[in-house]
């Protein structure tokens, strides 16, 4: 007789700990509604902001700036859908402008020295802005 009216006594005392929690709103909103507060705040206004990008100088220079795309296969290098020796396209490079991107795309059979030696050739130069893309 006395477990039960332990178990009820603390049934009551969980079920009223519940109640108190929805009403003091204990767990985050799910105590009863009310409509105070709403409608008082007419003053307020939302403002837009525009955002505008403006573009720096580097931005225009590299949007006007030429990319160079050789593809390396095998031992050959290909520049302008022709093949190319690696001579012919120093000349070709040493021509532009420093800023000038390069793009060195790499097939699957291209070797590895041959790479090297084209990469080697535009850090001797000076051209540090080239990108290896593999295909």
């Amino acid at each position: 007789m006395k477990k039960v009216v332990v178990l009820v006594l603390f049934a009551a005392i969980i079920a009223l700990a519940i109640w108190l929690l929805l009403q003091l709103k204990g767990f985050g909103g799910l105590g009863k509604k009310t409509d105070e507060g709403e409608g008082k705040n007419d003053t307020s206004v939302s403002e837009v902001v525009e955002k505008k990008e403006t573009t720096t100088s580097e931005e225009a220079t590299e949007e006007k700036s030429e990319v160079i795309n050789i593809s390396v296969s095998k031992n050959e290098y290909v520049y302008d859908n022709k093949v190319t020796f690696l001579e012919d396209l120093v000349k070709i490079i040493s021509e532009k402008d420093k800023d000038t991107q390069i793009e060195i795309t790499i097939d699957d059979t291209a070797a590895k020295n041959t790479v090297d030696k084209l990469t080697d050739k535009l850090d001797e130069l000076g051209y540090k802005n080239y990108k290896k893309l593999d295909k």
